[in-house]
Order: structure tokens, then sequence, then C-alpha cells
């Protein structure tokens, strides 16, 4: 089930799809949002994965306290708009934002969950 079937909208129905996809812009509706940033620093590859695993134990702490949250990489198209709003550094750059707070169980789409391979599909062990 792909996303837009859990909130009962039709592949061909291209209005209610950009509808859905301009959520984004309004956090789903969450209370709160977090934008990741990180600083230019070498090739920038261990500091994006620092910030990955932070944003990872963040999730799991929200999950922990009972909240729920959304990862968002289409913010990131707006980074620009969000370092002029808040006064960032250009030299930082926008990863992703992360909306979050208390489910609502009865919106449309809040049970959906994105379908995994097992593990053993996508993770090669070397020993």
């Amino acid at each position: 089930m792909t996303n837009y079937q859990a909130l009962g909208i039709a592949r061909e129905d291209r209005d209610q799809r950009r509808i859905a996809t301009l959520r984004n812009l309004d956090f789903f509706g969450a209370p709160h949002a977090a934008l990741l940033f990180m600083p230019e620093v070498g090739d920038c590859v261990r500091t994006a994965a620092d910030v990955g695993m932070w944003a990872q134990t963040f999730l799991l702490s929200l999950t922990a306290h009972g909240l729920g949250s959304i990862p968002q990489t289409m913010l990131g198209f707006y980074a620009d708009t969000a370092r002029e709003a808040l006064k960032i550094d250009a030299s930082h750059k926008m990863l992703f934002g992360v909306s979050f707070g208390y489910v609502d169980k009865t919106a449309v789409g809040s049970d959906y969950r994105i379908e995994k391979v097992p593990i053993d599909e996508s993770v090669t062990l070397h020993v």
C-alpha cells in the first residue's frame, strides 16, 4: 500500500495528490517541527552521519514518549527560506525536517506504515 492509497487518493487524482504533497509544508498539522542543519566540514559525510544518528535517536525518543513523528526531506527544498527566517548562516546545509506531536489516531492515513523488506534482503553481513 502506498501513502496515497492509505489516504484514499487514486493515483490518477492529480489535484488530491498535490494537496496531499502540500501537507508537508504545514508539517502535516503537527504542532512542532525540528529543522536539521549541518555545518560544512570537510567532505560533510561524517557530519551528515552524525546528524542522521542524532535524528534516529530523536525519532526513537519521541516514540518512547508517546509522540508521533514524520521525517520530511521535502522541507530541504525550502532551506534558503528557513535559513533566512531563522537567521541561520548559509554555510549550514539543511538535511531535512521532523514534524512531531501527539498522533491524531482519527486522521485518515495515521496508521500508514511503510512496508519494509526482510533484513536479509537489505543487509549483507561480512564476518
